[in-house]
């Protein structure tokens, strides 16, 4: 079955210098459902734009 992996998984935004997402590590096994909460700002929507692949993972990986 299918998992996803975020292994250290950062982006930094060009021209600045605080990271976007900065060392997240999460797995969601097969069958898990996940919901990310948050204030504005805090990296969620980049999250899942790495996932989707329409944002570079600028240090880690996602599996």
């Amino acid at each position: 079955m299918a998992s996803v992996v975020f292994e250290a998984a950062s982006r930094i935004y060009p021209g600045t210098t605080a990271p976007a997402v900065d060392k997240l590590n999460l797995t969601v096994n097969d069958g898990e459902f996940l919901v990310l909460v948050g204030p504005s700002g805090c990296g969620k929507s980049t999250s899942l734009r790495m996932l989707a692949g329409l944002e570079e993972v600028d240090n880690g990986r996602i599996l």
